[in-house]
């Protein structure tokens, strides 16, 4: 074999080396987008169906053809074409005053296509090439899942899904924690139970147009399930039912409860609604994913603000100033990477401000998902913090998984995280409970126990980590070589608390 033959030969196996390596990097960014773009079934009838409109004449209309015994939708023309006096049954003169409303506009979760570009949602792509991701360094096909930012808000087209999957979360910690605490006090509170109530379609479409008529008819609903067995529980409203090709307004409230329902009452106290429960011959598998689910589609509501409530000077100073309205908020590192450039809110420039967005989103205020019985907020108080500090391992391996900034970075960092896991106890337990780790807490340092060791020792408090299903990941025996505050702040950037 000459020179040359060897040389071509040499050339071509590095040409074919290359080249395999390019297929496997491709095939390890298409298995980290495809993992990260998994969305449930139902998101994408959620974004793509087109939705009945929920408007409907609003509370004042109901009341006056109740009055007058006329249809609603009948009275609510009359009055658009000027007719403001009717007589009632009786033939009493009724004079039409229209009232003073916060009314709500209901819209579907990811229906908003412009938030993600504006708030720059998606793939983090790195400079090299190729999207930031995170993987089992030796086997790609256990675990491989591109790295996104999020805005976490349940109306935004890339968010939603993931939104839904980390509220979800949130709601099977509640729910478990009070079970765990009334367990540890010998009390038995049974099982899970998702129920859905139906309210008469035309009252209901009629009271979730404002703001007041709805916070009733839903504190309406919760005290009628207290009424007939249920102990706590969460409620999601849902505006809208699926049919074949479009998203139907059919009003209705989803339930996760504990209790043992007596429907016969409640169908007593309530004639015309309905009330049922979903899969009763079957428990919840899992609370988290049930409560997912029920988020993908339910209602967000933006309820109007009055402008003359808004203390518009506060606001602003807020804005400027993290930290007078908003304890706890400070500048971030977008805020001071423009003071190098002598721009920015730390220098007082306000030439980035979207005055007209800053306007809108002090006008409307969203409706929170509601709690109730003994997950309300008021009955339920956080006793405390356990932090812990880990590194994220491979479910299927146990390899320490690492991020690669981008198709290029075969080395990558290890995947660490700071994980805060809260401590619950009772409301009416919290004295008690407070005073008694107060009273302990030197021996519990000296035995280098946590505070989540001291809620599985007593009766009256619970720490996550009893209730929700641990993973796999090292614990670290003490915080990073870095500042906490750097893993606190990316933590926060990556739940949109704050921009980096």
């Amino acid at each position: 074999m000459n020179q040359l033959e060897y040389y071509d030969l040499k050339a071509e196996e590095n040409r074919l080396r290359q080249m395999e390596n390019h297929f496997e990097r491709c095939r390890i960014q298409g298995l980290a987008e495809q993992a990260a773009l998994m969305e449930h079934p139902v998101v994408s009838y959620v974004k793509n169906l087109p939705v009945e409109s929920s408007l409907y004449p609003a509370i004042e209309y109901l009341k006056l053809a109740q009055q007058v015994g006329r249809p609603v939708q009948e009275v609510y023309s009359l009055v658009q074409e000027g007719n403001l006096e009717f007589k009632d049954q009786d033939g009493n003169h009724i004079h039409f005053r229209k009232e003073d409303h916060e009314y709500i506009h209901w819209s579907m979760p990811g229906r908003d296509r412009q938030r993600p570009i504006d708030k720059g949602c998606g793939f983090i792509h790195a400079k090299s090439g190729g999207i930031v991701h995170t993987r089992c360094p030796d086997h790609p096909e256990h675990y491989c899942k591109g790295k996104r930012h999020h805005c976490w808000s349940m109306a935004c087209y890339e968010c939603m899904n993931d939104t839904a999957l980390r509220q979800g979360v949130k709601v099977e910690t509640k729910l478990k924690a009070f079970r765990r605490l009334h367990e540890k006090q010998g009390e038995h509170i049974g099982d899970i139970g998702h129920w859905v109530v139906s309210p008469p379609q035309e009252l209901v479409k009629c009271l979730m147009q404002t703001r007041r008529e709805f916070d009733n008819l839903a504190r309406y609903v919760e005290a009628s399930l207290q009424d007939v067995g249920a102990s706590a529980g969460i409620t999601i409203f849902h505006p809208w039912r699926m049919k074949d090709d479009h998203w139907e307004l059919s009003p209705h409230f989803h339930n996760l409860l504990y209790g043992r329902l007596d429907t016969d009452r409640f169908l007593m106290n309530n004639p015309g609604w309905i009330i049922k429960k979903v899969h009763p011959r079957e428990k919840i598998r899992s609370i988290r994913h049930t409560a997912a689910y029920l988020f993908t589609h339910m209602g967000i509501g933006l309820s109007e603000v009055d402008p003359d409530t808004v203390d518009w000077e506060l606001d602003f100073l807020d804005h400027m100033i993290p930290g007078i309205k908003s304890p706890g908020a400070h500048y971030t590192e977008k805020d001071y990477e423009k003071l190098s450039n002598g721009k920015g809110r730390l220098v007082g420039d306000m030439s980035d401000i979207d005055w007209e967005k800053w306007t809108t989103d002090r006008l409307s205020r969203e409706l929170r998902v509601r709690q109730w019985g003994g997950v309300a907020r008021n009955k339920m108080r956080t006793l405390g913090i356990h932090r812990q500090y880990k590194i994220r391992v491979c479910k299927e391996c146990g390899e320490i998984l690492r991020t690669y900034e981008g198709s290029n970075d075969s080395i990558g960092n290890y995947v660490r995280y700071i994980q805060d896991n809260q401590i619950f106890t009772l409301a009416h337990n919290f004295d008690l409970a407070y005073s008694a780790y107060l009273r302990y807490k030197d021996d519990l340092m000296k035995e280098k126990l946590t505070l989540s060791d001291f809620a599985s020792i007593v009766p009256f408090a619970v720490s996550t980590l009893e209730v929700l299903p641990q993973n796999k990941d090292l614990v670290m025996s003490g915080p990073f070589e870095e500042p906490d505050e750097y893993f606190l702040r990316r933590q926060k950037a990556a739940f949109a608390e704050e921009k980096i």
